[in-house]
C-alpha cells in the first residue's frame, strides 16, 4: 500500500509556479487568488454563467478541485466553500486550489431538487457536449477547465432538499492501483468516518456521467462526499465540510492546517439506492440511520387518493444513509439509501 501511495504522488504533476493557472478567462499568477465567472455560452437554450475561483500558490504542488453546488438544493456544500476562501493564502500555498463555488445556478436560485431548469440532473450528464443543453454544456466546461486542469478532485455534496442523510463518503474504486490508492487516502483524510466502497461507476470516459467519475477515468484521484439535509444550511454541516476541505489541503500538503483523518472509519458495501417503481406519494417508515435487515418495509407509495401503489422493502441487511423525507416522488427516483457495514476493511 505505501508503495502504491508514493506512486499516486507521480500523478500530482505540479502547476508550474512560474505560469499563470488559467480556468476559462480567470488567469492566476503564482502567490494570487481570483475570483469570478467561467462563462457557459448560449446553445440549444440560455447562456448562464458559473461562480469560480482559482488560488494559484506561489510554490509548485499539486491543484486540487473542489466542486460545490451540482445540485440546487444543497447548501453546506456552498457555503463551506465560501467560508474557506479568505483562509486560503496563495503566498503561502504549495500548490493551488480551484473552487466551484455553483455548479448550477439556475438550479441553486430556483430551489430545484435533483433537476436543473433543462430537466436534466447535472451529476448524470459528464463529460458534457458542447452542443447539448445547458447542464451539458456546463458539464463540459467543468471537463475541460476544471477537472482537465486538476491533479486531485472532490465533489462536494449535501443531502437534497428532499434526503435525509446523515455525513458520509464515496471511495471509487476504479481499477487503476495508484488512483484508487491517492483516492482512499483522500477520503480519510477528509474525516467522514462512513464510507460507501463504489466499484460500480461507469468505465467509459466519453460516458463518465458523475463528476467525480470523470476525474478517475481521466487518471486523478477523486471522491464524492455528503453533508447536509433537507435543505438545512445548519452550522455542523457546513462546518463538516470546511473541516475536511482544510484536512486534505494539509494531507497534500498545499496547505498546513489542522488534520481530521479518520483512522478506523465504517466501511460499507454493498449499497444500494431504492427507488420508487410508481409515480405518487412516499411515506416513509424507517428513518436514517436506523438499521434494517431483508426484506424490512421502508415505507409506501400510494396514489393522490391513497390506494396503494407499492411497499418498498430493503433489499438487503444494511443501515439507512439517507431516506426521501418529502412525499412527491417520480418512478425512477431515489426513496432510500441501504448499505451493508463490512466486519474489516475492504479489497482493492
Amino acid at each position: 500500500m505505501t508503495r502504491l501511495i508514493l506512486l499516486s504522488l507521480l500523478l500530482a504533476v505540479p502547476a508550474l509556479a512560474a505560469e499563470p493557472l488559467k480556468v476559462g478567462a480567470l488567469s492566476a499568477a503564482p502567490g494570487q487568488r481570483v475570483s469570478g465567472w467561467l462563462e457557459i455560452p448560449a446553445g440549444v437554450d440560455e447562456a448562464t454563467r458559473v461562480p469560480v475561483s482559482v488560488v494559484h500558490g506561489a510554490q509548485p504542488g499539486p491543484v486540487l478541485a473542489l466542486i460545490a453546488g451540482t445540485h440546487g438544493y444543497e447548501y453546506p456544500p456552498i457555503l463551506a466553500l465560501q467560508r474557506l476562501l479568505p483562509q486560503l493564502d496563495a503566498a503561502r500555498m504549495k500548490g493551488s486550489v480551484i473552487l466551484v463555488h455553483m455548479v448550477a445556478p439556475a438550479a441553486f436560485y430556483g430551489r430545484r431538487i435533483y433537476y436543473s431548469p433543462d430537466g436534466k440532473n447535472q451529476n448524470r450528464v459528464y463529460p458534457g457536449r458542447l452542443d447539448g443543453s445547458q447542464s451539458e454544456r456546463i458539464a463540459h466546461a467543468i471537463t475541460t477547465e476544471v477537472i482537465e486542469r486538476a491533479t486531485h478532485v472532490v465533489d462536494v455534496h449535501g443531502g437534497d432538499g428532499n434526503e435525509d442523510l446523515r455525513t458520509y463518503s464515496y471511495w471509487q474504486l476504479s481499477g487503476q492501483p495508484a488512483v484508487d490508492a491517492a483516492s482512499r487516502e483522500m477520503v480519510l483524510a477528509w474525516g467522514f468516518d462512513h464510507v460507501v466502497v463504489d466499484r460500480e461507476r461507469p468505465k467509459d470516459k466519453g460516458a463518465s456521467v458523475y463528476t467525480s467519475n470523470t476525474a478517475v477515468l481521466r487518471g486523478k484521484p477523486a471522491i464524492t462526499v455528503e453533508s447536509g439535509a433537507m435543505g438545512r444550511s445548519d452550522e455542523e454541516l457546513v462546518a463538516a465540510h470546511l473541516r475536511g476541505a482544510r484536512s486534505l489541503l494539509a494531507h497534500l500538503g498545499i496547505l498546513d492546517g489542522p488534520s481530521a483523518r479518520i483512522e478506523q472509519p465504517i466501511w460499507f458495501e454493498p449499497a444500494e439506492v431504492v427507488r420508487a417503481k410508481h409515480t405518487g406519494l412516499w411515506q416513509a417508515e424507517r428513518a436514517v440511520r436506523d438499521v434494517v435487515t431483508a426484506g424490512t418495509p421502508l415505507g409506501r407509495v400510494t396514489d393522490p387518493f391513497g390506494n396503494l401503489l407499492e411497499e418498498v422493502r430493503a433489499p438487503f441487511a444494511g443501515v439507512l444513509l439517507y431516506v426521501v423525507g418529502t412525499p412527491p416522488v417520480t418512478a425512477g427516483e431515489p426513496l432510500a439509501f441501504v448499505a451493508t457495514p463490512l466486519p474489516g476493511e475492504p479489497r482493492p
